[in-house]
């Protein structure tokens, strides 16, 4: 009893032990760090940390992170998406290329090949009262990738609207003259469509499925009505854009060609501002200072002939009768 007694008092006073210190790294016999070899490291949407004791036979990829490296690369390193840290003791043999980050290097640092930067933007955090999103402002990068997404979302509308005239010419006339007659009743239904189209489509998805047998009729019928919406959508455009096109050949005493030249026309008057905006934004400082507020006419203008163009179509049965008598034929009378 008095022996185990006196082994508690002693364990009680011992002084508390600290932490086991990190092993020092391990050296060869010539007093040199050795390396813990490894083969190509690559990392997506998470950060990358090289140890100082450990050496990659190939190259590093990171992407949508940052690479911390303390060791040594015998290849290249890309980072896509972050920053590039390098510790004193780093040591890359091989090119490195930066994609929309930048390079945190100690002077010790070596890199014995070439630095790339590739710019896309600024891809920083930025706090609100109580949200963070990334901020990416992509440059000049941005504004020619804008003139060229909106150069080819131009040409694939015209070519669709050439399709559109080939198959439904007769359609595309009945509904250019309605929205002629009556744009504000058009535009209201166009309006009332855009607005509830969704809802009311999720609605009765959700009441069929919940049947058995109402289930497949919702993954049967969605993408018939999608295909329906943009073929109404696309009727109507070609429609307005044509109905146009005619009224700048009347205002200017132009003599008709043809639809797809009243087409054309129209739709280039249509599409401009949202072009010219796109240019502008390529412009010099004085001229780009206006390119937004253009881009913005251009938005409402396209929206406006969406509208009244989907508002015809549904008022005419995708054109399949008159909302107004057609034109007497001169040659008829």
């Amino acid at each position: 009893m008095l022996t185990s007694l006196l082994l508690a008092l002693a364990v009680i006073g011992a002084p508390p032990r600290s932490a086991p210190a990190p092993p020092p790294p391990q050296t060869d016999v010539t007093g040199a760090p050795t390396y813990r070899v490894s083969g190509t490291r690559l990392a997506v949407a998470q950060d990358l940390h090289i140890g100082s004791n450990e050496e990659v036979r190939d190259g590093v990829a990171v992407f949508g992170g940052s690479a911390y490296i303390d060791g040594r690369i015998r290849d290249g390193v890309l980072v896509v998406g972050g920053d590039l840290h390098l510790s004193p003791t780093a040591e890359i043999r091989g090119d490195v290329m930066i994609v929309g980050g930048v390079l945190v290097r100690d002077p010790a640092a070596r890199v014995l090949g070439s630095v790339s930067y590739v710019s896309v933007g600024d891809w920083s955090r930025r706090a609100g009262l109580s949200w963070w999103q990334p901020r990416r402002d992509w440059g000049e990068t941005g504004r020619w990738l804008g003139l060229v997404l909106t150069s080819v979302r131009v040409m694939l509308l015209g070519c669709l609207m050439v399709a559109v005239l080939l198959v439904a010419r007769t359609p595309v006339a009945r509904i250019g003259r309605a929205a002629a007659a009556a744009p504000l009743r058009a535009a209201l239904v166009g309006l009332a469509a855009e607005v509830l189209f969704l809802p009311v489509l999720i609605i009765a998805s959700v009441a069929l499925g919940l049947t058995i047998i109402g289930l497949p009729i919702v993954f049967v019928a969605l993408p018939l009505v999608f295909l329906t919406a943009m073929i109404a959508l696309l009727l109507g455009y070609t429609a307005l854009a044509c109905r146009i096109g005619e009224w700048c050949e009347d205002r200017f005493g132009w003599r008709p060609q043809s639809a797809y030249v009243a087409t054309f026309l129209g739709f280039l008057i249509i599409v401009l501002p949202t072009l010219a905006a796109r240019v502008l934004g390529v412009a010099p400082e004085p001229l780009r200072a206006v390119a937004f507020s253009v881009l913005i006419a251009g938005a409402i203008a396209e929206f406006v002939v969406w509208t009244i163009g989907l508002g015809a179509t549904l008022l005419t049965g995708f054109g399949r009768w008159n909302l107004v008598p057609p034109p007497i034929d001169a040659d008829s009378r």
